[in-house]
């Protein structure tokens, strides 16, 4: 379909378009395994993709998604999962609730009215974003900070992340940092968080989570932001979405750049491309957590070595990667992940914005026409556009 990153930007931008209703923007255009419907994840990071580079129709596509999932919220201001409204069909999660529906819903709300400034849409979102807030203080469980994720409770809902991870509590900082600043509140210190999730033997120790699982640690392995911590355990394996939505909103050091660097280099070793899977190492069956991944799934088993969330390359995540780094001044990484993933498609002659590349052969796997994987394309361009120009974060 494309050649060239330039021509895959302008499909993934169309695509993105016919994904959007009146209802919202739908997850794929498929018929398959729920793909068709207006879901909060997907929806809200097309939205935001759209968002970025000022495109009307996304723009008022990421309304229409955000006044769905509002107008379905339910009463203890959980956000639904996924909405199809043609049959009035609301799921708040299959095996477990979806604690990042929420997160997004309020990053997204709120992006939505700084950007427009929509009055009208804002107060019809607003005491919706106000009760879905204290829905996710209550998913602290201990009033502490941070949200505690079930196993199968975000996007990653068939691979075992869970309890405090980096990507769901990303995403509730983000959300927390707009609201603040709407309402003129100040900002709160999320110093913390950083240094847990990215532990080093420096840390204050006045902000060490848990200082028994932190003095267990080789501060030598970790070179990226893990991925989850757990009563008893710092989980240092590499959530690329939780690493991205983490760049993005606080400047590494010049040591952290530099074993960032030497991950990705690693990594480039073992898959034989500069390209970024969802997550890393790929858990096997021998791995300890493989009993925790081998029968969760909703309709059949796809988290085989290097396939889907075990190892999988989702160009979402990847594409949020690329900005990140971008946003850190590493322009060069992230020009090499995006020339490799260009001319990864431009190979491909069955290139159909499929879900994710399989992290060993490199093959395309999972649905077609993702919203998701042309929102990944859209923040690999907001990379490339900041080689020029630093722009400033979302």
């Amino acid at each position: 379909m494309a050649k060239g990153f330039p021509a895959l930007y302008e499909n993934a931008v169309a695509l993105l378009e016919n994904l959007c209703t009146s209802e919202g923007i739908l997850a794929s255009t498929i018929e398959a395994d729920n793909y068709k419907r207006v879901w909060a994840r997907d929806s809200i990071v097309c939205g935001m993709a759209g968002l970025q580079i000022g495109n009307p129709i996304l723009i008022e596509g990421l309304k229409n998604s955000l006044l769905t999932l509002a107008n379905h919220q339910n009463e203890l201001g959980m956000i639904p999962s996924n909405v199809l409204p043609s049959a009035n069909d609301v799921s708040f999660g299959s095996l477990v609730g979806r604690i990042d529906a929420n997160t997004w819903f309020v990053l997204g709300s709120c992006a939505y009215f700084m950007k427009t400034n929509d009055l009208t849409t804002w107060e019809l979102l607003k005491p919706k974003v106000e009760k879905c807030r204290t829905y996710l203080k209550a998913a602290e469980f201990n009033n502490k900070g941070w949200l505690y994720t079930p196993l199968s409770g975000n996007w990653a809902d068939e691979y075992p992340i869970h309890g405090y991870t980096l990507y769901d509590n990303m995403i509730r900082i983000w959300g927390e940092d707009y609201w603040n600043r709407l309402e003129g509140n100040q900002s709160f210190n999320h110093e913390k968080t950083f240094q847990n999730f990215w532990p080093h033997d420096h840390n204050d120790p006045s902000m060490i989570y848990q200082k028994s699982a932190f003095q267990k640690l080789n501060f030598e392995e970790i070179n990226h932001y893990i991925a989850f911590i757990l009563p008893g355990k710092y989980d240092l394996r590499f959530d690329a979405a939780g690493n991205a939505l983490a760049l993005l909103q606080k400047s590494l050091n010049e040591q952290q750049k530099e074993k960032l660097r030497a991950f990705l280099k690693g990594l480039t070793q073992e898959i034989g491309k500069p390209l970024i899977p969802a997550f890393w190492p790929i858990i096997s069956e021998e791995s300890e957590d493989w009993n925790l991944l081998e029968g969760n799934y909703s309709f059949d088993f796809k988290n085989y070595s290097g396939a889907f969330h075990n190892g999988g390359i989702w160009p979402v995540w990847m594409g949020l990667f690329c900005w990140g780094l971008a946003e850190n001044g590493m322009h060069m990484e992230a020009s090499q992940i995006i020339n490799a993933f260009t001319e990864l498609v431009d190979a491909n002659p069955d290139w159909d914005f499929q879900e994710f590349i399989h992290g060993k052969t490199l093959e395309l796997g999972g649905k077609t026409k993702m919203g998701y994987t042309a929102s990944g394309i859209v923040f690999m361009h907001l990379a490339l556009r900041m080689r020029q120009s630093f722009g400033n974060r979302m």
